[in-house]
């Protein structure tokens, strides 16, 4: 009965919770949840003795020595999608990629923002099998049944499915069309629970990778009411970065109310109040609108809105602005200021009036954030120039024009290294760890004026000059001449050139390096 009393418990409290032997372990950032409470009486009537707080990093040790993934398989195809995650967990994987492609399957996962082959290869009826043992037997959905001409969204959240130190896998399924026939393609998204990463905010960011000029202007925008966007590419660190934020704040400022508002809630964040979005796909932009209403009669002081994707949702994260209240939300967008673009365009999807004037009124956009992660090189395979042309003829082609460009920009050569073939230390990768390039922009007066025209290029201008050149490219160029980032991985994550201009020659026998 005690373990039952445990399984109701909602997700929030069980990631939090452990029940081993006849004592039941919390974290400590529960202590005092009205919610648990209600639980914690009714294990006591159950019979439950003992009761025992500790640390989160205590807590986390006892995760990790429990163990997870000890769920007793169902079958044999059950039991190797919890080998898949497993195998993903100890890579170090963020994203399983499985592929069903009528008379064939292939598995990948991707690490260090890179997929790469499993060499896993699966018949046709292999993988349409093993993606709906996925979905129907471990997903908790809308729906419990998995259709293939369907796109479909779910959740991993029961303990035993999970690796340790995983809160959840996030299930995506996405009907396919190729030659021979229909195809599905499922991926899974593990949202890693442990955090190493504490303390006060710019500790966070500093750890993360900010620089200083990025991190003193986030310290800025958190003490800011209004609106403040973060965008980038996907698994590019928006959500890491809007937990820091709620996070460090809720423990520096307790006398303040933090709330968020997730779809669902990616990770467990402490002292901040999380509130679930309803997973119906096609009410959901609704729902958000109605969860955002619901949050400003909570009496919050800070307000999270996981993703505004929707124009309900971009209308009622406007409203909340329009209060005073700050708003944390991130967007898709291609840059700090394509975000004001994108945002227009929810508002006059979502019949706003007067989008433009009501949005670029002063303290109701306060901020910016466009960021992408760049692949630290791995030290001790990493190759010089010289070393790096003679080892791969196929890469030296590959690498010539990005170091024309390289050079242009007065990068000495001398001091670039690539990526190598990957060593044991780097798990093959030639990776190190993931660093954050960041764009933040703190808008006032004339900035907004020029929103306000439309007029983007003199934003642009007027940014540039004020940020004193602080770039996604600067930053990427000062790792690049550091010698701690690979020029080619730097334009293929940044989407973009090093330099579009000049045009020379870099001789085959690397003069100058």
């Amino acid at each position: 009965m005690i373990y039952s009393v445990v399984a109701r418990m909602p997700q929030f409290l069980k990631s939090r919770v452990l029940l081993k032997g006849s004592t039941f372990y919390v974290s400590s950032e529960l202590r005092g949840d009205m919610v648990l409470e209600s639980y914690v009486g009714l294990l006591r009537k159950q019979g439950l003795e003992g009761i025992r707080f500790c640390s989160p990093e205590d807590f986390d040790n006892l995760m990790l020595q429990q163990g997870s993934g000890d769920a007793v398989p169902a079958n044999a195809v059950q039991g190797q999608a919890l080998k898949l995650l497993r195998q993903a967990y100890e890579a170090g994987a963020s994203d399983i990629h499985i592929s069903w492609l009528a008379t064939h399957g292939n598995i990948r996962m991707r690490r260090m923002g890179m997929l790469e082959e499993t060499g896993q290869q699966l018949g046709g009826e292999s993988a349409i099998t093993l993606i709906r043992a996925i979905y129907q037997s471990m997903t908790e959905a809308g729906s419990p049944q998995f259709f293939p001409t369907q796109r479909q969204e779910g959740r991993i959240v029961r303990r035993e499915f999970l690796p340790p130190t995983v809160y959840s896998v996030r299930v995506h399924t996405e009907p396919l069309e190729c030659a021979n026939g229909q195809g599905v393609l499922m991926t899974l998204r593990l949202l890693y629970d442990k955090m190493q990463i504490r303390g006060t905010l710019k500790e966070r960011l500093v750890a993360l990778g900010y620089t200083e000029n990025a991190y003193s202007k986030i310290e800025q925008l958190t003490k800011r009411g209004g609106l403040i966007l973060v965008a980038g590419a996907t698994g590019h660190g928006k959500s890491t970065l809007l937990r820091h934020v709620m996070e460090a704040q809720a423990h520096e400022t307790p006398e303040r109310s933090f709330l968020s508002i997730e779809d669902p809630p990616e990770y467990p964040m402490q002292r901040v109040s999380q509130v679930l979005v309803g997973n119906d796909n096609e009410q959901r932009g609704r729902a958000y609108q109605l969860a955002i209403a619901g949050a400003m009669r909570s009496d919050p002081d800070v307000l999270m809105i996981g993703e505004v994707r929707y124009p309900e949702a971009a209308a009622a994260a406007l409203d909340a602005a329009l209060t005073g209240h700050t708003v944390w939300s991130s967007i898709h967008a291609g840059s700090a200021l394509g975000i004001v673009d994108r945002l227009f365009s929810l508002l006059n999807a979502a019949n706003v009036s007067d989008p433009v004037d009501t949005l670029c009124t002063p303290g109701v956009l306060a901020g910016l954030v466009y960021q992408r992660l760049l692949p630290m090189l791995c030290p001790h395979c990493c190759l010089n120039i010289k070393d790096a042309l003679q080892d791969d003829q196929g890469k030296a082609k590959l690498l010539v024009p990005v170091l024309q460009r390289t050079r242009r920009l007065g990068v000495p050569l001398h001091m670039v290294r690539v990526r190598g073939r990957g060593c044991s230390l780097c798990h093959k990768t030639g990776i190190k760890r993931m660093v954050v390039a960041s764009e933040v922009v703190i808008t006032d007066a004339p900035l907004l004026g020029y929103f306000r025209n439309r007029d983007m290029c003199s934003a642009m201008t007027y940014w540039n000059q004020k940020n004193k050149g602080d770039s996604l490219l600067s930053q990427a160029l000062r790792l690049i001449g550091e010698g701690l980032l690979d020029p080619w991985d730097a334009e293929n994550r940044l989407g973009m050139s090093l330099d579009d201009n000049g045009d020379f020659v870099l001789d085959q026998h690397c003069s100058g390096i």
